[in-house]
């Protein structure tokens, strides 16, 4: 399927569409996971890391107190130390509560096994101290529960340690999703620049070409109509002076054959310059209800002796019942006449050439009369069938180029469209396409 100009535009500006929304998507993506992190690492890795920090804390508040109970006999001593106690208990809850992983797991459970030695030691102690063994309670209190308290601040370290590793990790992991995000990001807009780069050249490009088009057009046409117009004053005069010698001469054979061969040039000089001037000053289409078909059959009826005497067969499938259309009649005859006799010319062997026409609905939904023109003649290799409706272009040793030229201006005011298709030795089919409720003055 062909992809017109404006369709590829408008397949560019989407992708561009589509590329600005996944930077915004990306974006989005990226400050959701910020956030997450973000959050995570305030309510999960901070609140764990509180409270191995509370739990050291509380840890060292109870340090002194049994010395002190040691030292004057107070009990009060060891009322603040039950409160104290307390606390730590509450701590260590917390810390298992907001645990993330296994090895934080086992450091708390190695704390709680310590704790629960050094309380059995710290009780040991005070009983001893209680019964009157104080150098004994001393001892421990000295030596077995330094060593165990030791340990405990060791391995509350070691949680506090594993939490900021946990918090450094995550940091780590944020940053290198927002470098991957960032990347992305701005590959995205990278990419959508350079496609709107493109975009704009290509738009850029074909404006330029359109307006190199225009240019040569007006060029070309002022010129055609110039050389058109000196070319016809003489003709005419020609004309008129042939006439009066062809009198003067009637009774010689020689003479006559000579005049003939004469008025058959200057009529197909004529020709040309009337291709000039279309060229140059193709008139408004003259709107009216006509009957394509009709007009067809005409256009055939013209042209069969001279199809005939090509030992060429025109064969006609008209499918479409109905053909009442607004059109031009003279100009789509002149379409007609110039596809059928290419057609004519193609095929100096003979063959055949076969026209059809029919009506259906295209993606749009809008009505469509279509009319083909299939002939067995050469056909046209890929390079020529892309010029074929350019002016000035032709395969033929004689003619303008004008002919299919002309043709495609007439399509194009009546508001449709004109194309060849064709293989190298395989001949070829002129399509042309015309819009069943076309409004005047709408190319």
């Amino acid at each position: 399927m062909k992809v017109s100009f404006s369709q590829r535009i408008l397949l560019v500006f989407y992708l561009m569409a589509v590329l600005l929304l996944l930077v915004g998507y990306f974006a989005f993506l990226t400050t959701k996971s910020l956030q997450r992190v973000s959050n995570a690492i305030m309510k999960e890795n901070v609140s764990s890391l509180k409270a191995a920090e509370e739990l050291e804390l509380a840890l060292f508040n109870q340090k002194g107190f049994v010395a002190s109970y040691f030292l004057d006999g107070d009990p009060n001593w060891l009322d603040i130390l039950e409160e104290k106690k307390k606390d730590f208990e509450i701590w260590f809850k917390n810390a298992q509560e907001v645990a993330l992983t296994s090895g934080e797991e086992d450091i708390l459970k190695e704390i709680f096994d310590l704790y629960s030695s050094y309380d059995s030691q710290r009780n040991e102690a005070i009983q001893l101290y209680q019964e009157g063994d104080t150098e004994e309670g001393k001892k421990i209190l000295l030596i077995d529960m330094k060593n165990s308290i030791d340990s405990l601040y060791q391995r509350c370290e070691d949680l506090i340690s594993a939490n900021e590793a946990l918090i450094a990790a995550a940091e780590v992991s944020s940053g290198k999703k927002v470098i991957r995000m960032t990347i992305l990001i701005w590959a995205t807009i990278v990419i959508t620049l350079v496609l709107g780069s493109f975009m704009g050249f290509l738009i850029a490009h074909r404006i330029n070409e359109q307006l190199i088009r225009s240019a040569k057009m007006a060029s070309l046409g002022q010129l055609s109509a110039n050389i058109a117009h000196e070319i016809r004053n003489p003709l005419t005069a020609i004309k008129m002076r042939l006439y009066s010698l062809s009198e003067e001469l009637r009774n010689n054979p020689a003479t006559k054959e000579d005049l003939g061969i004469i008025s058959e040039e200057i009529n197909r000089m004529e020709k040309t310059v009337k291709n000039f001037l279309d060229f140059a000053r193709l008139p408004e289409p003259d709107f009216q209800k006509c009957d394509i078909n009709g007009i067809l059959e005409g256009t055939v009826s013209l042209l069969s002796p001279k199809a005939n005497s090509h030992n060429i067969r025109i064969e006609k499938g008209f499918k479409a019942v109905s053909s009442q259309m607004q059109i031009d009649r003279e100009q789509m005859r002149q379409v007609f006449l110039n596809i059928i006799l290419n057609s004519i010319e193609a095929m100096p062997n003979g063959g055949i050439i076969e026209i059809t026409t029919s009506k259906y609905l295209d993606k749009k939904s809008k009505g469509v009369f279509e009319i083909r023109f299939t002939d067995t003649g050469s056909g046209l290799p890929v390079d020529f069938k892309k010029r074929l409706f350019e002016p000035f272009f032709t395969t033929k040793t004689e003619g303008t180029g004008l002919g299919l030229f002309i043709a495609s201006r007439i399509i194009q005011m009546h508001g449709g469209k004109i194309e060849a298709e064709s293989r190298s030795g395989k001949g070829t089919v002129i399509i042309i396409r015309l819009p069943l409720n076309h409004k005047p003055g709408v190319a």
